[in-house]
């Protein structure tokens, strides 16, 4: 076949033209079950090898764009004529194709008049990239730590200023309880992203097949599955598809729970190492440090000790102060918090949050719709 009239057949998107690719339209269809019709590109076009497998990323990078979540095999398929796309009565219409494993999504790129087919438009009539854009599993989480994290650091800010334009006595210590309070929220936050986190993590590898192969670790947790399925322990018989979909949520739920009252340590090692990712070791000075001072302010009555030193990795810790120093804490040393110091906090954590979705983005595959207005929202207040 002259590759010139397989050009043709493809509506003008030319293999081997990288710039048309990002405006190749692309749909999804459930279900393609026999794929045996679906044929490796290198038998379909006439090309260097290199020029193709280059062309070929590109069709992965606009799939992903649409959703896809990076599993399966590219291949293409050969729409007849009488289907009612492409040219005239007799070219019919090729396209591009790749089937999801974990759930069995089949995505289709081709020229415009794919949402011609009634089904595929049926399918395709609420498309999320119309309003939504694609962003890493560990996103939204991220997002609501950084913001709840600076609300608290704001609204401190504010009434701390406040509190300092009054000649009264209490002031210092009223302010001192404050920075109290918002250093707990803040670990509080710090706490919560995690959990957030680890069911992510949880869900990917128990509910959605684990396609990026996420190494987790060995967890604690009481696992009892008659509570999984209502009845089960009544002697009562569930169907086959509903048991196995309580067991799996009664098995995240129970893992979960178990990891939420995980001490610091052990749950940045279960989560962390199961993303394989390796925290800056500033920001992990700095998040050791909180959560010992924290648990101090707890259990010991606001006084450093050695556990606390020990655990956190230092001889004494430092903190900022609001007149711009720095003040050392030693053993028996009485915890000082300055607004400097909460405000570093808050910084870290920021930090902390950007990063980590930065590396998830590239070691998970799957990502997640986020209204584009959303994103949008957090970019500005970011800037």
């Amino acid at each position: 076949m002259d590759p010139e009239d397989l050009n043709s057949m493809l509506g003008g998107l030319r293999p081997g033209d990288i710039k048309a690719v990002p405006s190749m339209n692309v749909c999804r269809y459930h279900f393609l079950d026999d794929l045996s019709f679906v044929r490796h590109p290198e038998d379909v076009f006439d090309m260097p090898a290199a020029d193709l497998a280059e062309y070929i990323e590109a069709v992965k990078r606009r799939f992903k764009e649409a959703g896809w979540e990076g599993d399966g095999t590219i291949g293409i398929i050969w729409l007849p004529p009488f289907v009612g796309v492409g040219i005239e009565d007799t070219w019919g219409s090729y396209l591009w194709h790749v089937k999801q494993s974990n759930n069995g999504t089949s995505w289709l790129g081709g020229d415009s008049d794919l949402l011609e087919l009634e089904r595929l438009r049926q399918q395709n009539e609420k498309w999320l990239g119309d309003t939504h854009e694609l962003a890493g599993l560990m996103f939204m989480s991220s997002v609501i730590l950084v913001r709840r994290s600076r609300t608290t650091i704001g609204e401190l800010t504010r009434h701390v200023k406040e509190l300092r334009t009054l000649s009264s006595t209490i002031v210092p210590e009223i302010v001192e309880k404050l920075f109290v309070v918002a250093h707990g929220e803040l670990v509080a936050a710090l706490n919560g992203y995690m959990d957030d986190c680890y069911l992510e993590i949880l869900q990917e590898v128990f509910q959605l097949g684990n396609a990026s192969g996420l190494p987790l670790g060995r967890f604690k947790a009481n696992l009892n599955p008659t509570r999984y399925i209502p009845g089960a322990e009544e002697g009562v018989d569930a169907d086959e598809e509903a048991g196995q979909w309580f067991t799996m949520k009664g098995l995240i739920s129970d893992i979960w729970h178990s990891y939420m009252f995980e001490p610091f340590d052990s749950k940045r090692e279960l989560l962390f190492k199961a993303c394989e990712y390796n925290m800056d070791p500033a920001i992990q000075r700095e998040l050791l440090k909180q959560i010992q001072l924290r648990n101090c302010v707890q259990h010991h009555e606001g006084t450093v000790t050695d556990d606390a030193l020990r655990l956190a990795g230092v001889s004494k810790f430092v903190v900022a102060t609001d007149d711009g120093a720095t003040l050392e804490l030693q053993r028996g040393s009485k915890i000082v918090l300055s607004l400097a110091e909460l405000t570093n906090f808050t910084e870290v954590l920021s930090k902390l949050a950007e990063d980590f979705d930065a590396h998830t983005r590239r070691r998970i595959r799957r990502a997640v719709w986020v209204p584009r207005s959303f994103i949008r929202d957090t970019e500005s207040k970011k800037s």
